[in-house]
């Protein structure tokens, strides 16, 4: 039995009191249509729709969730019902409904997790949702006149709060399966071999590759050495860092014994070197380019999306995740890291508001924010659907890292 699939439930009172709540979430979704709040409809219906497949799919009424986990996932519709923490629930319920969708997929398909990468995922696909939604609601403003998207400060407010409530539900899932004794206890041996899926080779030769490489970072050391003597300390960041990422490899080669392919080395340099160039002159003479660089940039997360969820496969028996899922996972993580990386924008200028000088990372209004999470799509999109297996070898380092994620709840 897999360790999620274990919380369904035949007990008389955890049946009584999951009716009881599905039974209110629909009511809630009745009652939000008629005050004129589609959105929290459908979410109040997703949640009753999910909560009502376990007992369809075991085909017995008195199979459902626990009563204390129906009653968490509904508590954010019940405050919103009350008129209360309006920005902050609409996230917590999408963090309900993730979770929900987690114990469906581990207990019905032959996709299996663990309790702890449950909690992850779930942290993950809020962030995600909200980079979404924030896409999708400024596209719905633009081509048909709505007015949801009240401005960039806004806007950030929104990310923030989405974050905050992914980060509260993921803690507290991830509690509720450390401590629950509904929960079976899995152990985490290691796996061995593979599915057969390799690296696969990227286009040009490895002397190629490596030539290039120490040209770009040399290109990116000058630029830095510049930005120090012109005594620029944001164009230093901008420049500085990403040269620090090109050495990476380098240190994995030396710390961990991996050799990491010179195509994907130079697929990382050039994403650095971009990024680079974008913040000496670029970003400011041509529009498009930032959407370039979000591609190439979000195509290296997504690699790295990709290897976190390998690395967890390789490492437990219990865990077993198929290609759509893994793809899935990568664009849901790229989304999440997206959103991340315009908090950090918005933490940036605001730190530079209060002590004075140039943000260290600068964001340009709403059409920014939305075009670097597209775009961000976008690369993620690109390495789902083909580039993937260039990650392979980066898994295997991963494998050691993630063994405290996938041990959760053990």
């Amino acid at each position: 039995m897999t360790s999620l699939r274990s919380l369904v439930t035949r007990r008389r009172a955890d049946t009584a009191v999951a009716w009881a709540v599905t039974a209110l979430l629909a009511a809630a979704a009745v009652w939000f249509v008629r005050a004129g709040e589609p959105d929290w409809a459908v979410l109040a219906a997703l949640l009753a729709a999910v909560a009502t497949l376990v007992p369809v799919l075991e085909r017995d009424p008195t199979a459902t969730i626990p009563a204390e986990l129906a009653a968490l996932v509904a508590v954010p519709v019940a405050v919103r019902s009350v008129g209360a923490l309006p920005t902050v629930t609409p996230f917590l319920a999408t963090a309900g409904v993730a979770l929900l969708v987690a114990v469906l997929l581990d207990g019905y398909t032959s996709l299996s997790m663990t309790p702890r990468f449950a909690a992850v995922l779930v942290v993950v696909a809020t962030m995600a949702f909200a980079g979404a939604w924030t896409v999708g609601v400024y596209a719905a403003d633009t081509l048909a006149g709505t007015s949801f998207v009240g401005g960039r400060v806004e806007l950030m407010w929104d990310l923030v709060a989405a974050t905050a409530a992914g980060v509260v539900a993921g803690v507290a899932f991830d509690a509720y399966f450390t401590y629950s004794d509904r929960v079976d206890r899995l152990e985490s041996a290691t796996r061995e071999g593979d599915d057969g899926t390799d690296g696969g080779d990227l286009p040009g030769d490895e002397r190629h590759h490596r030539y290039a490489v120490r040209a770009m970072q040399a290109a990116l050391a000058a630029a830095t050495v510049w930005a120090a003597l012109a005594r620029d300390p944001t164009l230093v960041v901008n420049t500085g860092v990403p040269l620090a990422v090109t050495l990476l490899p380098a240190v994995l080669r030396r710390r961990r014994g991996y050799a990491m392919d010179a195509g994907l080395v130079a697929w990382l340099t050039l994403a650095s070197a971009l990024h680079a160039a974008g913040a000496v002159w670029l970003y400011g003479r041509f529009g498009w380019y930032d959407s370039v660089t979000h591609t190439l940039s979000a195509s290296m997360v997504a690699g790295l999306g990709y290897a976190v969820a390998r690395a967890t496969e390789r490492h437990s028996r219990a865990v077993s995740f198929g290609r759509g899922f893994r793809a899935t996972f990568v664009v849901l993580f790229v989304l999440a890291v997206g959103v991340g990386w315009e908090i950090l924008e918005f933490a940036s200028g605001g730190l530079a508001s209060l002590v004075g000088g140039e943000a260290v990372l600068a964001q340009y209004g709403t059409a920014d924010i939305v075009n670097d999470l597209l775009f961000n799509t976008v690369g993620a999109v690109l390495v789902a659907a083909g580039s993937s297996a260039h990650f392979e070898g980066v898994a295997d380092v991963f494998v050691g890292w993630v063994r405290v994620a996938v041990r959760g709840g053990d």
